[in-house]
């Protein structure tokens, strides 16, 4: 499994009657039960295509410090996410039970390979090292933000690995 349909797999669960629930906005909203396969298939696919057009319009306006444009930019796709997932989720009923993070971390843990978060781990760590020589280097708002950002990355990649390891 790749990287992203781990991550999509994430706001995905079975409530107690062993339906299947899609959460498009992880613990902070409300799941929709979906009534059949196709549904949820067509959901994951949303899903993953958003991540990968997220990161790489971020990464790319990132690179050529366009700022401005990058937050219009993914304030229009997360519109457009928005806007799809209620149209394919409309007649699905709401769902009483809401995703705990230790749910979406167990998700993701059983979504992405052992090797996969390590090197995932180690990538983030390595950024806020960059943090830090950037922050010590008169960068100072960009290395502290990558402080911040992979720090809390690290710190959830390293939440997901115990999860991972502690299953039984």
């Amino acid at each position: 499994m790749g990287f992203f349909e781990g991550m999509a797999n994430a706001s995905f669960k079975k409530d107690s009657n062993g339906n299947s629930v899609f959460y498009p906005w992880g613990v902070i909203g409300k799941g929709r039960v979906l009534q059949n396969e196709a549904t949820k298939i067509t959901l994951r696919k949303c899903v993953i295509f958003y991540y990968q057009i997220m990161l790489a319009t971020a990464i790319l306006l990132g690179i050529f410090k366009l700022w401005l444009p990058a937050i219009l930019i993914l304030a229009m796709l997360t519109l457009i996410f928005y806007l799809c997932v209620n149209h394919l989720t409309k007649n699905c009923p709401i769902c009483a039970e809401q995703l705990t993070l230790k749910e979406r971390y167990k998700n993701s843990a059983n979504s992405h390979n052992t090797l996969m978060l390590w090197f995932m781990l180690l990538v983030s760590l390595l950024f806020v090292l960059g943090g830090i020589w950037m922050f010590f280097k008169g960068r100072l708002f960009i290395g502290l933000g990558a402080v911040v950002i992979f720090g809390l990355c690290s710190a959830v990649l390293i939440l997901v690995l115990n999860v991972k390891h502690n299953k039984p």
